[in-house]
This record gives C-alpha cells, structure tokens and sequence, in this order.
C-alpha cells in the first residue's frame, strides 16, 4: 500500500512538473552572440497574423498523424521582422493543447517572401503527445 502511495505522490510531483514546464517561457539561446533584429508586435486579429496561425495549425496537422487533434490554446505574443535574406518573418509564441489537456508551448517563425507569401516555417521543437490507447498502426 505504501509503495503504491509513493508511486501516486511521485506521478503528481511529475504530472506538476511537467505542467508547469509546459507553461514556461521559451528561452533564448545563449550561445547566440549576435545582436537580434528588431521586431515589431503585431495585433492577434490582424491579416498577417490570422494568415500565418491558419498555416501553422494547418501544416502542423500535416506533419505527422499525431498531432491530428492539435488545437491552439493561447497565443502569447506575433511579432514581424526583417529575414535574413530578403521578405519578413513572422514569430509566433503558441500554446498548443495536442490531445486532451496535452499542453505544449513552442517559438514558430513563419517565413514569408519579398511578395509577402508564406514560404515555410520553423519550429523550435516538435512536440510530444502521449497517446492513451494502442497508437495507431498508420502514425
């Protein structure tokens, strides 16, 4: 009984842990010794900021069969700056929740071209999700 109390205890530490962590600011690196190119915040309901979260839901569904139930939580902050050659990028900090109450917050840039098309992105992780059931024979 107490040995099944501690393994309790010791998951609750964890599950705690883990979601605190999840709720975290993504740090800077700190090997980076340049200087960081202005960005300039971005209103959430703007144009360019609805056009680069529909891209990033939509491309994160294609990348992988298990992040079909992704869903955006919370965007913490959009902001826009210059790429390094030619266009803009635009850098998102999400909060996802990948399947239920999965939560997982990542930096994503956006890449757009001089004509302001989206070319691509970048993400600083790809997340985790921890399926309940047998995983599916297709992910």
């Amino acid at each position: 009984m107490k040995a099944s109390l501690m393994r309790a205890k010791l998951a609750w530490v964890a599950a705690l842990a883990l979601a605190y962590l999840a709720r975290g600011k993504v740090l800077r690196n700190p090997e980076f010794t340049g200087t960081v190119p202005e960005r300039t915040p971005l209103d959430v309901q703007s144009d360019e900021a609805q056009q680069a979260l529909r891209y990033v839901l939509t491309e994160m569904k294609r990348l992988s069969n298990q992040y079909r139930y992704l869903r955006l939580v919370n965007v913490q902050s959009v902001s826009k700056g210059s790429a390094n050659f030619n266009g803009t990028n635009t850098f998102l900090d999400l909060e996802f929740d990948m399947l239920k109450e999965q939560l997982s917050r990542h930096d994503i840039i956006v890449f757009r071209s001089e004509d302001a098309a989206i070319t691509g992105m970048a993400i600083d992780e790809f997340p985790q999700v921890k399926f309940r059931q047998i995983p599916d024979p297709d992910v």
